[in-house]
């Protein structure tokens, strides 16, 4: 796997790491309120599977594998947007996660096409 290729899943695990170790600091960056016990269980949940799905990239990197994780994003993108337009309170950390799942689909996606 070249450097290029290599970066997207460490920046997947740099993320996921970072939500698993500080979700509150993620979340009240994002909206600027205090984050409960629940928002935090689930940004560590999101970040171990972004975490997951790194090591997975960075061990396995074929087109199939990369399409799979493409397919995962692109759920998890979906469900973001279903957030942003029906739970208030997850609106704004909803819209940038799933800005965030396009990006790495859409990268996933590139990098499986030039395998």
């Amino acid at each position: 796997m070249t450097a290029p290729m290599r970066a997207q899943p460490l920046a997947r695990l740099t993320w996921g790491t970072l939500l698993i170790t500080a979700p509150g600091t993620v979340l009240e960056t994002i909206t600027g309120r205090p984050t409960t016990a629940s928002q935090r269980w689930v940004l560590r949940v999101l970040g171990g599977r972004h975490a997951l799905q790194a090591g997975i990239d960075l061990a396995m990197p074929t087109p199939t594998v990369l399409r799979l994780g493409a397919a995962v994003d692109l759920l998890h993108a979906a469900t973001c947007a279903g957030a942003v337009a029906f739970l208030p309170l997850w609106r704004r950390p909803a819209a940038v996660d799933g800005v965030g799942a396009l990006v790495l689909a859409t990268g996933a996606l590139v990098h499986a096409r030039t395998r």
